[in-house]
Order: C-alpha cells, then structure tokens, then sequence
C-alpha cells in the first residue's frame, strides 16, 4: 500500500457553511470526510442528501434530528449512521462541538445538499 498524499486537519482550509460552524473536507475516491467546529448552539440545519452518513462526536455535545420529530443527545465518542435520504440536522451543546462525517459515496465537490428547515 502506497499514500499518495498526507497531511493534517489544521491544515485543511476551512469555510463557514452556516453561522458559528466552520469545516474542513477531504474527498478520497470513494468517500468525503467533514470536520466540523461548532461554536456553542449553533446548528446545521434540517437536510438530506443521497450518500450514506457515519457521524462520529468527537468533542462536545450535539443534538442529532432524524426526520421531523426524533432528536438524540450524542457525547464525545459517539456514534451514528443515517442512511441515504434521511432528513437530519445537527444543533451543538453549550459548549459547542467538534464532529467527524463520513459520507459514502464521495460527494462531488459540486454538489449541494437539500436544506428542508
């Protein structure tokens, strides 16, 4: 096995998709990974798109949506996998967040996500 390119998260440039939340992505040939800083409350919309997604806490607390009505609280180490087309939503803790996504397949550097609310 070979790398053909290394680096490091901070390194990654970052953007500010919604208030509060700044990211940072990799796309692999097969999967995108996000990194997301949330400041304290602030919240990643009501939202679906076609890949699969594997949600890792790792900072923080977060309130994660499913579809209109389900909320689970997540802590640092925690887990979820929603699956393609699923409504879901991320609203950070008091103390804010840092959180890991794993979407499968990869999403195209074009490609937008339905917001819902």
């Amino acid at each position: 096995m070979s790398i053909d390119t290394i680096g490091t998260i901070d390194a990654l440039e970052a953007a500010e998709p919604y208030p509060g939340i700044r990211r940072r992505e990799l796309h692999g040939e097969g999967a995108s990974i996000y990194w997301y800083d949330f400041e304290p409350g602030a919240a990643f919309p009501l939202h679906r798109h076609h890949q699969e997604q594997i949600t890792v806490v790792e900072q923080g607390m977060v309130t994660m949506r499913t579809g209109r009505s389900d909320a689970h609280q997540l802590g640092a180490d925690s887990w979820t996998v929603t699956d393609r087309h699923v409504e879901h939503g991320i609203t950070a803790g008091p103390e804010g967040a840092r959180i890991m996504i794993v979407l499968t397949p990869r999403r195209a550097t074009d490609e937008t996500v339905e917001v819902l609310a």
